[in-house]
């Protein structure tokens, strides 16, 4: 099977460039508007709630949709245990002390959230309540008798014959549209063999869905993971359902009665499963596409389960079968430099494979501790790469050679990362150093394709084309040089920084805020539209170190940490949700006005898993030999103590 996949990194992009009528449920790290509107912009429990449910609709173009988010009736605290606040009615025949449901009397809270499923950058709405389409109640009892007045609530759910009739409440979603065409909805759909439904509402059965995204655990040989097309999901579900059958067929060790049973097991299976996507046991992530007939209701939801909602398109005129070839390659690649020692060299490796060059490493940093244990400083990222800023195309970090390879469709490309300026230096020794560099090949002399990100705040691109990222080309008139008295990097402390790259505008934000936009139509023969034609001729890419061309610049004497590079680009919004995403609980705002705090010789020690092989200073800091006694870890650095 491994070999019809194609091998990408992963990343959920914004909807088809030829949809009529597109809605993202998350904007910028933030629930849409018609979501925020009830729950606020991050979710939380709905404001509008009636008999169980809170309802959100609107309309984009031809398109309406309307968000059931349901939940379950409260537990009676009087009564407790299993106990709720139901009221029952008349009594099911055949079912022992089950009856109706007559009046709910207290729900639980209703809620609307979102989440993102981190290193596949895929964003979704949580919803309330699992969708059932009757709700019973059953009489508890405790030491074999019946506790008067304490009931629990048992649930009915659908089947996709529409026998039992359509969800009455929990979650699920209704798309209607004013002319016929085929929907893509972006859903992520539980795990545990449930199953995922598109049903009519007019006939109430399970209709046609092709089904196109990222099934857990379905990564190549090389361990990335991987965008499914339609047949490979149908693929993945074929070998699930009929692994067994197929095995024991190949192995030629059956009977031809035996495996005519296997067989009829098999299609069974393959019934009863029908509607799980991929194979079960596992969550998805990806897209459902079905047609529909102008006018009618159609309602996606899961069996027994919550299904998480990204947004949709709306193609009128189209059919599910146009649009399942209709997949844009999306990439992303993250890396948090951190390692595992190599049980040969007995060297730290990086798990994602980039290679650490001259006086470069990867490291690590704990916070000190305090006689009891606890922390006396804040520590954003324990493992970033540490670079060393003393020579000319020396020290640096290798990244894998694709990483700007995806960008030819998407015309869109974003680069991020956390930067760090090492405590001995100053803005005048690094203005000219940059972050990151793209070579076509390692080499000392000027040529392209190259690209280089500046630590200053400008770029520079020769890809099929010279940008220079002027003056004059700068939407303000003038470029924001983010060096000397404007140094973001002065304080020695973590700082993000992005590079945005769309079309022939690009940007540069430095934590968050645009420091530098370009218009590059503005002079007719500079073009950065290279970048994305010829990306794919830039594979040897570094941080660090200016490696491939020979300008007479140190090379960077930062740290680098939580790299991100996407063939999308990224929002204001969203480089501030990211930003937030890489440092979890850690409180910034303490960090930033955390002091450094000195031992009174002078001299801090910090814990970094790389100083032993750090070259060794005096404390004018000046480097020496190896070879002198008392020695002192300083900020990372061996120091001679006299």
């Amino acid at each position: 099977m491994k070999k019809i996949f194609t091998l990408i990194g992963m990343a959920f992009l914004a909807m088809s460039a030829n949809a009529q009528d597109v809605y993202n449920a998350i904007v910028d790290g933030k629930l849409n508007t018609e979501f925020a509107a009830v729950a606020g912009e991050n979710g939380g429990v709905a404001n509008n709630t009636a008999d169980g449910k809170s309802i959100v609709s609107f309309t984009v173009g031809k398109a309406t949709v309307t968000a059931v988010g349901g939940t379950t009736p409260a537990k009676d605290e009087t009564i407790g245990g299993a106990a709720q606040q139901i009221v029952p009615g008349a009594a099911i025949e055949g079912k022992e002390n089950t009856y109706e449901v007559a009046q709910v009397n207290a729900w639980n809270d209703i809620s609307w959230g979102l989440k993102n499923q981190g290193d596949i950058d895929f964003w979704y709405i949580t919803g309330t309540g699992n969708p059932y389409v009757n709700l019973l109640c059953k009489q508890n009892s405790k030491d074999g008798e019946l506790v008067e007045g304490s009931y629990s609530a048992e649930y009915v759910y659908y089947e996709p014959d529409g026998s039992k009739g359509l969800p009455i409440t929990g979650l699920y979603y209704k798309f209607t549209a004013s002319a016929p065409g085929a929907f893509k909805v972006k859903v992520w759909a539980n795990k545990g063999n449930r199953q995922t439904f598109v049903v009519n509402a007019k006939t109430m059965k399970a209709e046609r869905l092709l089904a196109s995204g990222y099934i857990n655990g379905v990564n190549g040989a090389d361990g990335k993971k991987m965008m499914l097309s339609v047949a490979q999901v149908d693929s993945v579900h074929h070998a699930y359902i009929y692994g067994n059958y197929e095995k024991a067929v190949a192995a030629g060790e059956k009977t031809a009665e035996e495996l005519a049973e296997m067989k009829v097991a098999a299609d069974a299976d393959s019934v009863a499963k029908q509607y799980v996507i991929g194979h079960g046991g596992q969550n998805f992530w990806g897209w459902l596409t079905f047609d529909v007939e102008a006018g009618e209701e159609y309602w996606v939801f899961q069996h027994s389960s919550q299904i998480g909602f990204g947004g949709f398109e709306f193609h009128e005129g189209k059919t599910a079968d146009d649009l399942i070839n209709d997949i844009v390659v999306p990439f992303v690649y993250t890396t948090n430099f951190s390692t595992y020692e190599d049980e040969t060299t007995g060297e730290r490796v990086s798990w994602k494979g980039e290679k650490a060059f001259g006086n470069g490493k990867f490291a690590s940093e704990e916070p000190k501790l305090d006689d009891n244990e606890k922390p006396l400083n804040i520590v954003p990222f324990g493992d970033f790469f540490s670079n060393d800023g003393s020579g000319k195309r020396a020290s640096y970090c290798l990244l894998p050679e694709d990483v700007l390879a995806h960008s030819d469709k998407t015309q869109e490309l974003t680069i991020a990362v956390w930067v760090r300026a090492q405590k001995e230096t100053k803005s005048a020794d690094y203005m000219w150093a940059p972050l990151f560099t793209a070579y076509a090949q390692k080499n000392d002399v000027n040529t392209w394709p190259m690209m280089a990100c500046q630590y200053r705040g400008v770029l520079q691109v020769n890809c099929a084309g010279w940008t220079d990222y002027t003056d004059a080309q700068n939407v303000k008139g003038t470029n924001t040089l983010c060096h000397g008295d404007l140094d973001w990097l002065k304080d020695h402390k973590w700082h993000h920084y992005a590079a945005v790259f769309e079309g022939e505008n690009a940007k540069v934000f430095i934590d968050g805020v645009l420091k530098n936009e370009w218009d590059v139509t503005k002079v007719a023969e500079n073009t950065q539209k290279g970048l994305f034609s010829n990306g794919a001729e830039l594979k040897y890419i570094c941080l660090g170190g200016n490696q491939a061309w020979n300008w007479n610049d140190n090379d960077a004497p930062f740290d680098f940490a939580r790299l991100l590079i996407k063939n999308s680009k990224m929002t204001a919004g969203e480089i501030a949700a990211q930003m937030k995403a890489d440092v979890g609980d850690t409180d910034m705002e303490a960090y930033y006005a955390e002091k450094d705090e000195e031992e009174p010789d002078g001299i801090s020690i910090v814990k970094n898993s790389n100083s032993v092989n750090a070259p060794t200073y005096n404390l004018a800091g000046q480097k020496v030999s190896n070879d002198f006694k008392g020695i002192v870890i300083k900020d990372g650095r061996k120091m001679i103590q006299k």
